[in-house]
Formats: structure tokens, sequence, C-alpha cells
């Protein structure tokens, strides 16, 4: 991996017949997936003290698949902002709730409070339905780019 690029990584839990080298510490190493614009889906070893340490697939991916990694790596960044700031609008959402029922207590305005907190707990429900379907959907684009990968590997 170049050195002036940001690096990602995930270790890889299914690993029958791989043969993991040693580090020159004598360390066992981990086989991850590197994440990175240069090598994205690519499998390679590391040591926990010293990082990369080799290539698993010595083989370059082709193309269109690291064209796909990427699509599908910047999709799973896009949502998870997405649900961040969904999770941010329903703190807020929670937080107005409150200062309703605090206003619910000291005022004579009890149809117009509860007019305004049918509102807030309509969006959201749809703030959480928003969350699953982003969630859904990115683990969706994932399953499927890896099983594209893994049938055109057999």
């Amino acid at each position: 991996m170049a050195s002036g690029q940001t690096s990602s990584s995930a270790s890889i839990s299914s690993t029958a017949s791989i043969i993991f080298p040693l580090c020159h510490c004598l360390q066992p190493t981990t086989l991850s997936i590197s994440w990175t614009d240069a090598n994205p889906g690519r499998r390679f070893f590391k040591c926990d003290v010293h990082g990369f340490l080799e290539w698993s697939d010595k083989d370059l991916p082709c193309q269109w698949q690291k064209r796909s990694l990427l699509e599908a790596r910047d999709k799973i960044r896009r949502q998870a902002a997405e649900i961040k700031a969904l999770r941010e609008a329903f703190s807020t959402a929670n937080a107005q709730l409150a200062a309703v029922e605090v206003n619910r207590s000291t005022g004579p305005n009890d149809d117009l409070l509860i007019h305004i907190e049918e509102i807030v707990k309509a969006q959201i429900i749809q703030s959480d339905k928003n969350i699953r379907n982003c969630v859904f959907f990115s683990c969706a684009g994932f399953f499927v780019a890896t099983v594209v990968l893994l049938l055109l590997k057999i």
C-alpha cells in the first residue's frame, strides 16, 4: 500500500485452507481485507505489531471489480453519514418532545401540544424507518457485490 493514502481493513474469519506466514518478529499474522482506493477487496496478511506484511492474493483485481468495490464502499460510507444525520435528527426531535412535555404540564394549550406531539412522534417513526432502510440496502449492496465476486472466482 502506498504511504500517502489512507488504509482501511477488515479481518476475515473463514480461513480454512490458507497458510498464514509469520511476521519477521515471529508473531502470527491475521488475514484482512484492504479497502483503499488502490487495492479494494484485496486480502493481505498483517501483523498486530507491525501492520501490513504481504498480499494473500497475488493477482490485482480487474478494473470492473475494483470499480464495483469502490462504488459499494462509497455507498456504504454515504449511508453511514445519512444514518448519523438521522440519529442526530432523532435526538433533536426527542429534545423537542421533552420540551413539549414540560410546556404541557405548565400551559393551557393542551390541544396544540397534543398535535405537536403527534407530529414529532410521526417524524420519529419515519426516521426509524429510514435508518432501517439504509442499513438494509447497504448490507444488501455489499452482499450482492460479494456474491458477484465469489461467482466470478469460481
